[in-house]
């Protein structure tokens, strides 16, 4: 009995080793093409069901397309309904491998295609330099290995069909269907492979182990664990990151409840089905159709949702930061509206001058912040910024005037001045702290005296806004400061008062700081002049 679980676990190792190089070689081979798909999804949810299918069927891990997907949500390529999308096609896609096992697995002369594979992906590896031969290569080999794999499960199940009491099992009744959905889940969880769990059940099955109901509830649990890969992902990623995740865990916890709800009904059907369409009445083309018709049930119950699925996730796991993402003034009732839309759109602005500036001063200060914390509000604002050149592109702007048109130009300036400045402000956030070691105390008043100057030109904008003079002016003393300390600290270098590498840093920082400054100067400078027209019109 042990040396048959041995040769059982080298089957289900060897199987993971196959779909782990099937996955590489034809990651390898598609390349930068992965991105490209995915980017494409973002036309439609549709579409992004449709490629999520797909690149789960071609590189047959829906691990790496559910991985994926949450990069391209953190980096804000994807919306959270465009994720669902390919997460819920990913579902779907994953079911090819009961396809593979059940049709190709029991009627070929196994190990001799096998090596056959593997022969041919090896003199491809081996001759063949480029990227897309090398994972040509490796995915045969891959592929090779995977008929291998299945070839020492189905022996190994068919010795133990007659030393298991399938009563353990409960034969089908409910006990039993509710031990093997834990099985499933469980192999799933720990193989991270819910195909490698769909091999091991179905050739199982295939050898008398399982009978066809505890096989299928099987199934459902190994389909409930592929969730695993995505809990493990959003762990110490993003609150996006998370909101994926917990869609992935809705559709197939939702769509495990429905198929164990209608087990006996759904196997019935599949039964008939498969008359139908001519399929093999195998137990394993049974299986491999079970599992494709759950997930299909599924996605056809939950796709028609997948917009209000998305917005009552986006309520979840949320942050300042993305609520500072959000604007308070822009709303699309605003788009038949123009003239009601520039003010909105002003008002926006503003707000993100605003926390702008107190993003900004914070950065002067090292000890009330750490870097990743004002880089996360920075990116919150460069978003919010974005949401707001946005704007102006889904409004009927036929009846506007030039000058209304023209205000939304500065506005839309203005907009970019600010993002320009916020993703500066992280730079600086270590600034006070190189200035306090300098040993020549002129030299580090000098520089102390620059960051006070540019607290005042920035704080200026707002202080003053009808005053323009009054921004100038303090830009102008900044100037000042600025190149006196920087001529300081290049005389320091001179008389050896400080190391060249030092120096260079201080340098980087105060004038990552000038571009800064002179940046939120010119969006007050841009956003008073409109905000005083407004009000003398107004007036």
């Amino acid at each position: 009995m042990l040396s048959t679980i041995l040769q059982a676990l080298g089957g289900l190792g060897l199987f993971l080793l196959a779909m782990a190089m099937l996955t590489d070689g034809l990651k390898q081979m598609v390349g930068h093409g992965l991105k490209h798909l995915l980017q494409r999804a973002t036309r439609s949810p549709l579409r992004g069901v449709s490629i999520g299918a797909m690149l789960t069927a071609l590189v047959q891990s829906s691990s790496a397309v559910t991985i994926a997907t949450i990069g391209f949500v953190n980096a804000g390529i994807l919306s959270l309904s465009q994720a669902l999308g390919l997460i819920f096609g990913a579902n779907l896609g994953t079911t090819i491998t009961g396809w593979l096992v059940s049709l190709t697995g029991f009627d070929l002369p196994i190990q001799s295609l096998a090596l056959q594979i593997i022969a041919i992906g090896s003199i491809l590896r081996l001759f063949i330099h480029k990227d897309q031969g090398q994972g040509l290569g490796i995915a045969l080999i891959g592929f090779g290995l995977f008929f291998l794999g299945l070839d020492v499960l189905m022996e190994t199940f068919k010795g133990l069909s007659g030393q298991i009491n399938l009563a353990a099992f409960g034969a089908g009744d409910l006990s039993g269907i509710f031990i093997m959905l834990i099985i499933g889940f469980v192999i799933t969880a720990l193989t991270q492979s819910s195909s490698a769990a769909m091999a091991l059940i179905i050739t199982a099955a295939s050898g008398g182990v399982l009978s066809l109901p505890a096989a299928a509830a099987a199934i459902i649990g190994a389909n409930l664990g592929t969730t695993t890969t995505a809990i493990l992902a959003s762990i110490t990623a993003t609150n996006a990151a998370r909101r994926v995740a917990l869609g992935h865990i809705a559709f197939n916890v939702i769509t495990a409840i429905l198929a164990l709800m209608i087990l006996p009904f759904l196997i019935y059907g599949i039964r008939k089905a498969g008359a139908i369409l001519h399929l093999p009445g195998s137990t394993e083309a049974t299986l491999a159709l079970f599992h494709t018709a759950f997930n299909l049930l599924g996605l056809l119950i939950l796709f028609p949702f997948i917009d209000q699925i998305a917005a009552f996730l986006n309520r979840r796991f949320r942050s300042s930061d993305e609520d500072m993402a959000q604007p308070v003034f822009l709303d699309k009732t605003l788009h038949q509206m123009p003239i009601l839309a520039i003010s909105a759109l002003l008002k926006e602005s503003t707000r993100l001058q605003q926390l702008s500036e107190n993003l900004i001063l914070d950065a002067f200060l090292a000890d009330r912040k750490k870097p990743d914390g004002l880089a996360k509000e920075a990116q919150a604002l460069k978003v919010l910024g974005t949401a707001i050149s946005e704007f102006p592109g889904q409004l009927n702007t036929a009846s506007l005037s030039m000058e209304s048109t023209g205000d939304i130009s500065q506005i839309l300036r203005t907009t970019r001045y600010l993002q320009d400045a916020v993703s500066l402000a992280p730079r600086i956030a270590g600034i006070q702290g190189k200035i306090t070691g300098l040993k020549d105390d002129q030299t580090r008043q000098l520089c102390c005296a620059t960051l006070d100057e540019a607290k005042k030109t920035i704080k200026a904008g707002q202080e003053s806004p009808q005053n323009t003079s009054a921004l100038i002016e303090a830009l102008q003393q900044f100037e000042n400061s600025y190149r006196d300390t920087k001529a300081a600290l290049l005389e320091n270098a001179a008389r050896g008062l400080i190391d060249i590498e030092r120096l260079q840093s201080i340098l980087d920082n105060l004038s990552q700081l000038r571009r800064l400054v002179q940046q939120m100067s010119k969006a007050s400078r841009t956003l008073n002049i409109i905000t005083n027209k407004n009000s003398e019109q107004g007036a």
